[in-house]
Order: structure tokens, then sequence, then C-alpha cells
């Protein structure tokens, strides 16, 4: 039966429903459920909510015309006030649909430091004209039809568009465009021509391998100053809409494309001031020209006992620039003193991201039980496959590395530079995923209920790839294109049976396929002791099982208990206390081996051993031991009948087992909020929230002097030759995060006034600690540093922003408004990681590309709006 709503009580009837979240008229199309795909918010650096000019005024009734005052959420917030019906105008004199729209034009203009990283970073302010918004949306209230379009342009890099039309009960057909900006860097140098491309080269009059670090840098202090970043263009098409009685169908193509530039690597091996090491570390900028396309396919049903659904998902990644080649200033050389190398490495190559695939596919049944109970059941299959063509190992010419003492460690690129130098020439990568999960709940009484969940994930790689060259015989992969073999004897990265200089090298020949299972179980419950107070207890035991990794088996038990409290006119209290108790079988600190090339037919073992790459006191933080436990203190006071004051306090610790690793971390606060709302005419919000993080983190440096020379240097324990106590060394790291803002409206009739202020503060501090001077990189510049035994600090981080934002609104005409707004806003930033730069990106044989985000920064934003009702 068809049921036809008159012109007046939609508005109403929409504004029930929809209540805050959604202005009814200002989209009366969205009708946006669970099975909603493609993007979920629309806005931009304009108007970040997307309902700026829809959202006043407000309606004085409220969320119900049965209601004198406002209403509260179970917990004790109050709704805030809907926006009000505007009214809908006939479309025709024949025609049962009416319409309703809204054009926002006008002028932006930018001053002050309006090139600053963190202004810029996720917005496209420009000075010039905008679109603040266009809107129109149609209805029928006899058939239930629909269609509504809105866009937003701040510029072409920040806009979004929407189209969404059907009925009501029927169907539901949407389609959208946006474009979204990320700047990385505004104050990036990049040394190379070619940025944005596949080939970066260096500029005249530097030559590739030829050029000192004096050279570089004069180059590089001309180069012209470069934005880094990219844009995020989304555009999707979306249909749902009932099938037969009912089965529900749903389908949508969403695909992003990206476009742009990065800050990337390109190390040449060793660059290490004053030690005679002529290597190289390059940061280097590389192309972003990549889309995803995302495919949803659905069917549902729901009935009276049973409930269906089936869900296929396919994600479809494409990277249009497959590899980036770049020319290195400088020539590695190697250790020895007065050896030359064989030939001139001076060009690097990187292979990109690659093309790949991902297919899920989701059934769900859930059937009512007696005594409300409900037994619901999942199974899921997923594959994610790549294969791509795969890149030689080496981009070099002539020979690589050098002779020594009559030894010769060199290697001819022609048999490593060309595909016939690897085993297949595809990836063929593959994982499987696959899960099944079951719940079963019951509220067996008016007092009691609970559920049971149990839940299995396995992860298989089925990836498997042997590094084998069959042009020379030999195993493993050339190491950082060459170069590393050209600076270091033996480390070229390969192994070879058949030659003496390399049968006892140590080095990966085989991909690790990391899989895991994972099996939960879930027991909870509650207990409605009274109209106002529930206790529940949650309890889950995860068992973990992770393969080619440090264990083979993990358990967590969990336990999670909470009280909540309600009162009809007084505060609601809720209150969670969880802990953790993660444990596992025996700690294996190298489970790599059978991936190394010790494992193969013709491995020659050194009378030294082979060197432990680790402690065995090492644990990695998401395999070792683990205590938990975490608190959380929610309140919520209704001030009267129109206000509302917040406030949230937590705290979480995680103590680990660990000499060697990750041993504790802990963070710790709160966020307070008072909500006022006397009227639909006023609105006053203010908010403070403050977090306190910590990180403690240990290791030791390994005695160089043992490394190919002693026994010693296969001994993995703590406190023996390789790893000496006094080599032990740690570190704290801390942050403190401040926020604060106040927001007013106020409506004063012809004229409406908005106001908000926004406050961030981040500070953080690394402090750090060692036995002795053994345990630096560079022990000749402990004098630069506190002597053992005493806290030493890095200088604190920080990050500090304030925004001041205000409007008017004034309406000329019941039909026609201008608006008139402004924004100041102030940033700090320091972090010590770029001291320096700033005078020069070259540093020894280190090259960098910008010069990090500006110190500080100043902006002022004016803006102008005419908006029209349509």
């Amino acid at each position: 039966m068809r049921t036809t709503i008159g012109r007046t009580a939609l508005p109403a009837l929409l504004g029930l429903v929809l209540g805050a979240l959604y202005p009814a008229t200002a989209d009366a199309g969205d009708t946006s459920g669970s099975m909603r795909v493609g993007d979920l918010q629309y806005g931009n650096a304009l108007d970040p909510t997307g309902w700026g000019p829809l959202i006043w005024p407000k309606d004085p009734a409220g969320m119900s015309y049965l209601h004198a005052g406002m209403l509260r959420t179970p917990s004790g917030v109050l709704y805030p006030f809907p926006g009000s019906a505007p009214k809908a105008n006939p479309l025709g004199p024949t025609t049962d649909w009416t319409y309703t729209g809204l054009l926002e034009l006008g002028y932006v203009h930018v001053g002050g430091d309006r090139d600053a990283e963190f202004f810029r970073q996720y917005s496209g302010w420009k000075n010039g004209p905008v679109l603040g918004l266009l809107y129109l949306g149609f209805y029928n209230p006899r058939t239930g039809g629909f269609a509504d379009l809105r866009g937003s342009r701040l510029s072409a890099d920040d806009q979004y568009y929407r189209l969404r039309a059907g009925r009501y009960g029927s169907y539901r057909v949407e389609a959208f465009y946006r474009d979204i900006p990320h700047v990385v860097a505004t104050d990036a140098y990049p040394l190379w021509n070619g940025v944005g491309t596949t080939h970066l080269t260096l500029p005249a009059p530097l030559l590739p391998g030829q050029s000192t670090p004096a050279q570089v840098a004069a180059v590089e202090s001309q180069r012209p100053r470069r934005t880094i970043g990219l844009t995020r263009r989304r555009s999707g098409l979306s249909y749902e809409g009932t099938l037969y009685r009912n089965w529900i169908g749903y389908a949508s193509v969403v695909n992003e494309k990206r476009d742009g530039t990065r800050l990337w690597g390109g190390p040449m091996f060793f660059s290490f001031p004053g030690q005679g090491l002529t290597g190289a570390a390059l940061e280097t900028v590389r192309p972003i020209d990549f889309s995803t396309t995302d495919i949803n396919l659905g069917l549902r049903k729901v009935g009276k006992l049973w409930r269906f659904n089936a869900v296929y998902t396919g994600s479809f990644f494409r990277d249009h620039k497959s590899s980036l080649y770049y020319q290195s200033p400088y020539h590695p050389t190697p250790v020895v003193p007065g050896v030359p190398a064989a030939g001139i490495i001076d060009q690097g190559q990187f292979a990109l991201e690659p093309d790949n695939d991902y297919h899920n596919l989701r059934l769900e049944l859930s059937r009512e039980l007696r005594h409300d109970g409900e037994l619901s059941m999942s199974a899921a299959y997923g594959t994610m496959r790549q294969d791509d063509t795969l890149m030689p190992p080496v981009d070099c010419t002539g020979k690589g590395g050098f002779v020594l003492g009559g030894a010769d460690y060199t290697f001819n690129c022609a048999d490593w530079n060309t595909p016939a130098a690897l085993l297949r020439p595809r990836a063929n990568a593959r994982i499987d995923t696959g899960l099944l999960d079951a719940r079963l709940s019951f509220h067996p009484t008016r007092k009691f209920s609970w559920h049971a969940e149990l839940r299995y994930y396995k992860e298989d790689n089925k990836t498997r790839y042997l590094s084998y060259n069959p042009l020379t015989g030999q195993y493993g992969y050339i190491s950082e294109n060459g170069t590393q073999g050209t600076v270091v004897p033996g480390e070229l990265g390969i192994f070879d049976p058949k030659n003496p200089l390399w049968w006892s090298a140590l080095t990966q020949v085989e991909n690790m396929p990391f899989s895991y299972q994972d099996s939960v179980f879930t027991l909870a419950g509650d207990w409605y002791a009274s109209l106002r107070d529930t206790l529940s207890a949650d309890f889950s035991f995860d068992h973990y099982q992770p393969k080619y990794r440090e264990r083979t088996r993990v358990d967590e038990p969990r336990l999670k208990l909470s009280w909540a409290h309600r009162a009809e006119d007084g505060p609601t209290v809720r209150l969670s206390w969880e802990y953790a108790d993660r444990t596992g079988n025996h700690y294996n600190y190298d489970p790599y081996e059978q991936f190394f090339s010790d494992t193969l037919p013709g491995y020659v073992f050194g009378e030294n051993g082979i060197m432990a790459w680790t402690t065995d006191a090492m644990r990695k933080y998401d395999l070792s031991d683990r205590k938990e436990s975490k608190a959380r203190l929610i309140l919520t006071y209704p001030w009267g009948d129109t206000a509302t004051l917040s406030a949230t306090f937590y705290g979480n610790r995680d103590r680990y087992g660990a000499d060697v690793g990750r041993q504790s971390t802990s963070t710790s606060g709160f966020t307070a909020s008072w909500d006022w709302q006397p009227s639909p005419a006023t609105s006053f919000n203010a908010n403070l929230g403050v977090e306190s993080t910590r990180l403690k983190f240990a290791n030791v440096a390994d005695d160089e002097a043992l490394i190919d020379a002693s026994p010693g240097q296969a001994d993995p324990s703590l406190g023996g030759p390789l790893y000496p106590w006094a080599n032990y060394w740690w570190d704290v790291d801390r942050e403190r995060d401040y926020n604060a803002g106040l927001t007013f409206m106020h409506d004063f009739g012809r004229v409406r006034f908005d106001a908000s202020y926004n406050y961030i503060w981040s500070v953080s501090r690394l402090d750090y600690e060692r036995n002795s001077d053994a345990s630096l990189t560079y022990p000749q510049d402990a004098g630069l540093l506190p002597p053992p035994g005493t806290v030493g600090a890095f200088p604190d981080n920080h990050y500090r922003t304030s925004t001041l934002d205000l409007g008017l609104d004034f309406a000329v005409t019941p039909s026609v408004g201008v608006r008139l707004f402004g924004r100041y806003e102030h940033g700090s930033f320091y972090d010590w990681h770029y001291a320096g730069l700033a005078q020069s990106l070259v540093v020894g044989n280190k090259v960098y590309t910008d010069v990090g985000p500006q110190q500080h920064y100043s902006v002022t934003l004016l803006g102008v709006m005419l908006t029209m009702k349509l």
C-alpha cells in the first residue's frame, strides 16, 4: 500500500527522523544506511561539514512537536536543534514535484604566510572567486521520488559534487566527484631535474659519479623552491534498490586517482663523515601516478526470522609509473685506502608499487531465536594477487666492486642488468584469507542478557621466490644497485658455492611468506541491576599462531568490567576497567635461517661462525609478553534543561617483558566539554583536552671489532662478547598534547553571528642514557654528550596552532543574504631533525630535499559570500 504524505507534513517528518545529523530539507534524498558505499562525508576547507549554509535558521520545535523542550540521548547529551525546513516551491502547476535550492557565490582573499605547509596541508586556499555551495533538491510527496544536487568549489584541487536520485522505499542512485589536496612540503628544493617523472637527472654542471659535496652544495643553493604534494580525485556511482519483495540489491564503483609527488629515498650506501667512506645518502622525489578502483556488489534479504546478506568487494590498484631511476652525484669508493673501484656506479633504481588485485566474498546469515535470542554466522574468503613484471637487480654498466690483494671482488653489470638474471620474469605473488564467525546472543530475563562469539581468521601467504641468477649460477640479489659491494668486501649480496670469496657469504635468498591464524572466543553478559544501573563483564581469549615469526603461539586472555549508571535528572556515569596478559611459547630470536644462504648446498661455514645479527634478548613488541591495563570514566551531567557538561578520563598502560626492545608504554588524559543551547537562536560550546604519552625503549650496540675476527661474533646473549652490557642504552619518548576550543552562534533575526577559536599544542621530548661510550655509533663524539650514567635529552619538538574564525550573515531580503567571514591562524613548529638544513641541504655526502615546515607563520583569510535561495 502506498501512503501519500502532504507537502507540509513531509519536512516535519523528515526533521523528526534525521534530526541534527542531516538537516531535513537540505538533504532530503540522503537515505544512507549500513550498506552505503563511497564517501560518507562531503566538505572542503571552506565548509568542512558541507552543511554550513543549510543548517540555519534552527527549528524551534526541536526534535519533536510533541515535546515542549529539547530531548536528550540515553546518555544525557542534548540533541541539537535541527535546521528549519525552508518553504518548498511547486515545480509547476500540473506536477506534484516541489523544489528547494540555494546558491552561494563569493570571493576569498588570503594574506600573510599563505604558503605555510600546515596551513595548506589539506586545503586548496587561493585568492579568487569561489562556489560556496550549490544545492538543488526535488521531491514528489505523492510518489516518494527525490533528487538532489550539492556541490562546492574552493579551487581546482578542493571541490566536491554529489547527485542523488530515487524513490523512497524503492531505489536510490548516487554519483559523486571530489578533489582532496594533500601538501607534503612547500619549501622543497629538489636537486634533480625531472621531478614528477621516472628519470631524475643532475643539473649542469654536475656530472654523475664525479661531483664533490662542495660542487653539489653550490648547485643546490640555486635550485628553485617547489611544493611537493598530491591530489586525490575520487569519483563514484552506486545503486541500491528492491529487486523482488524483500530482496534488496546494491552495487557501486568508486575510482580514486592520485597525482603528484612525494619525498623519497635513494641511498647509495655508506656516508659516514670522518670515516673515509665516500658513499652517499640521497633524498629524492618520486612521482605519484596511480589509481584504485573499488567495486561493491551486494544482495540482502530481511525476513521475519531469517536475515541474509552477501557482499562482494573488489579493489584494483594500478601504478602508471612502475619504476624510478636517478643519477647520483657521488662515486662510492672502497673502505680500503688506496684500492680503486672497478667501475663508476653513478645511478640507481627503485621498483615502485606494483599493480595488484583484491577480491573478497562474504556471506552472512542470522536467525531470531526464543528468549529474545539471535544466531549470527558469517564466512568470507579473500585473495590478494600481484603479478607485475620483475625488474633486473641492477641498473649499471661495466663493472662494479674492486680487486683487493689479488682477490677479485668485482661483478659484471651485464650479468645482472637484464631480466634474464631472474629465476622468473613475474612476481606471481598471492595471499589468501579466510574468515569464520559465529555469534549467539540471548536476553532470557528482563535483568540479564549474554552473548558468545567464536571468530577464526587465517591469512595464507602463497608467494614463493628464490633469488637465483641462471646466468651466473649465483644466489641472492645485488645490494644497493651494486654500491654496497663497491664499498665493502664481501657485502655484494650474493652467495656462490663455486667461488671461495662468496661460498661463506650469508645473504637472504628466499622471500619470507609471513602467515598467521587467529582464533578469538568471547563470552559477555549484562546484568540490569536496576532501572538505573547496568553491570557488564566481557571475557575474551585470543589464540594467535604466526608462521615464520619469533613465536608460533601467542595467547592473550582479556577481561573487561563495566558499570553504567543512568539517572533520570542527574549525571550519567560509565566506568570500565580492562586487563590483558599476553604470553606465548618459546621465543626464537632468529627464526629466518631457512630463507638464507647458509641452508643451501655448498655453503661453507667460516671458522668464526655466523654473526648473530641481534641479541637473543630482543623482543618484538607484537610478539613479546605484555601486561595491559585500561581504565575509562565518562561523566555526563545535564545542567538544567539547556546545557550539558561532559568529561572523559582515561588511562592505558602496557608493560613488556623485554630487556631489549619496547619495554613500556602509557597514555593518560581527559577531555571535557560544556554545551549550552538556551534557544534555537543561541548555542555555545567549550571544550578542553589533555593527553600525555610515554614510551620506553632499550637496545644494545654490537662490538664491531669481533665481526669476522672472533668466534664471539656468533654469541647472541646479552652481556656476551658481541653484545656486552657496556654497550647497552635506552631512551624515553614523552609527548604532551593540549587542545581547547570555543564556539558561539547567535541569530539576532536579520543578522546572524558566529565565532570559534581552536588551539592545539603538542610537545615531545626524547631522553636517553647509556652505560658507556661504546654504545655510540661515533664514540669520538662522546664529548658532545653528557657522560655515561647520566640522562641526556634532545631539544624539545613542538607544534602549536591557534585559529580564530568570525562570521556575520545579513538577510538583505527573505531570499538574498550576504555573509562576511574571516580567519586568523598562527602557528609555530620545531623539530630538531631539521636543524641546520635551512643553511644547506647538503651535509657531507648527504643530500636532502626540504628544510621542513615553516617554523612560524601567520595567515589572514577574508571572504564575502552572496547567498540566494532558489
